[in-house]
């Protein structure tokens, strides 16, 4: 049986980022995934989304296109977006490959599951081997919701995964679920020509992300410009013979050729060995403690304990992880973690959504807003629509901010820094800003709320 320091199971943000990092300080680290280096987030998640979004913009942009004088006519030929995106998660796929081995990180394909304290069997396709570790890190991820009466069959009824693969573009498309990732895939199919509606059983579009009400209503007109239906308090019941019977003010059929089901990913727990070495799983999620232990010598991180699953939450997680188990395995006392009080959301609707720290909309905050149709560089682009909003405590302190309109998941970064260093409105309007630029609309934002108002107010 080989002995190593740690074992990884799992090799998306969360675990191949925490393995290269024990790799990089010594520590002799082996990798087990079972499909992809990368996780869902590179092959079935953010980065072929992305992709796509990127491949689509001219397609969502016709219409300030044309305010320019431009008249562009667009063939999508599927065959070869499909060959664009899979060639950027190969390329990045082998990326990771590259910066595992160059840490040194050995990486085991097949399944893992924990066998005993420090034991794991990784069964592949043609043998299974066990191993020995001082530490074995849980980071399996998460997969999409499946509803009992709508179950996934890739033709009918998809996941998430099945609508990344680009498989046609139906004439009629019902997306179940107004969360993130049924809003960037309804905005990507709409682009490409589908007729799109998406179904929500809830009020309100992205519930749980924290949007303001008149953030979720300039996103509502958005999308409904786009000609995507809403709707609202509406429940998905059953499958018909052609389409989707939804129950809201009253029960009737949603004709479409696609059901896309976007509810939500759990996270994945289930064959892992957990129960009995003394791991809580609750929900299919792993209780940890502040550090990230769920059992003598088991850690879990990523999707696989829950809270926002984010890619980007992941990746922090495996480094914080990495810092503290690495210096423990090299025998010295690790310092405590340092947890950051910031977590961004980067939503890829058209317009583009992005939120950081406290609600805007939280009673007792002073909230400052401008609009980008006071900014140059928007009138520039051809995209006036959308604004930023800070929110402040009574020190002058931003502690929250929201970005609807062009680049809002860009611009977000400098948000983000502002919340987690605890900048001042000051701080931040004291900053020189380049023109012309999106980032002014902060700044802009900054001198509003301080009463000094330059463009707007």
């Amino acid at each position: 049986m080989n002995k190593v320091g740690v074992v990884v199971i799992g090799g998306g943000p969360a675990g191949y980022v925490l393995a290269r990092r024990l790799g990089q300080m010594g520590i002799d680290t082996v990798l087990v995934e079972r499909e992809h280096l990368g996780g869902t987030c590179l092959n079935r998640g953010c980065i072929p989304t992305k992709a796509l979004y990127a491949a689509t913009v001219p397609l969502g942009k016709k219409e300030v296109y044309a305010r320019m004088g431009l008249d562009v006519e667009i063939h999508v030929e599927l065959s070869r977006l499909r060959a664009f995106v899979s060639g950027v998660v190969e390329k990045l796929r082998d990326g990771i490959a590259h910066l595992l081995s160059s840490a040194k990180v050995e990486v085991l394909r097949g399944e893992g599951r924990l066998r005993g304290p420090g034991e794991v069997e990784v069964i592949g396709e043609s043998r299974s081997e066990k191993i020995q570790a001082k530490a074995v890190v849980l980071a399996t991820g998460s997969v999409p919701v499946e509803l009992p009466f709508l179950p996934f069959d890739g033709e009918k009824i998809w996941s998430s995964d099945h609508a990344l693969q680009l498989p046609l573009v139906p004439e009629r498309m019902v997306v179940v679920g107004g969360g993130v990732v049924g809003l960037e895939l309804a905005t990507l199919y709409r682009r490409l020509g589908a007729k799109v509606v998406v179904v929500e059983m809830m009020d309100s579009l992205l519930p749980g992300v924290g949007l303001s009400r008149r953030g979720v209503a300039f996103l509502m007109q958005a999308l409904l410009r786009q000609g995507i239906e809403i709707r609202l308090n509406t429940a998905a019941v059953g499958l018909t013979k052609s389409g989707l019977l939804v129950r809201g003010t009253r029960e009737e059929e949603i004709g479409a050729d696609v059901i896309l089901v976007a509810v939500g990913r759990r996270p994945r727990s289930e064959g892992l060995g957990l129960e009995k070495l003394g791991v809580q799983v609750e929900k299919g999620i792993v209780r940890t403690d502040s550090c990230f232990l769920a059992a003598p010598g088991i850690y879990a991180i990523g999707d696989l304990r829950g809270g926002a699953l984010l890619a980007h939450k992941a990746s922090h997680e495996g480094l914080l992880l990495a810092e503290t188990l690495g210096l423990e395995l090299r025998g010295q006392k690790p310092s405590s973690l340092a947890f950051p009080r910031a977590m961004p959301w980067a939503v890829f609707t058209q317009p583009e959504i992005a939120l950081v720290g406290a609600p805007v909309e939280t009673p007792g905050l002073k909230v400052a807003r401008f609009p980008f149709s006071a900014l140059g560089r928007a009138w520039a682009e051809g995209e006036p629509e959308g604004f930023v909003t800070f929110a402040s405590d009574e020190a002058g302190k931003i502690v929250g901010i929201e970005i609807i309109g062009p680049h809002a998941t860009e611009l977000i970064g400098e948000g983000l820094l502002a919340v987690e260093l605890g900048l001042s409105l000051g701080d931040l309007a004291r900053a020189i800003h380049p023109h012309p630029t999106f980032t002014e609309a902060l700044w802009e934002t900054a001198l509003y709320a301080l009463g000094r108002p330059l463009h707007f107010g």
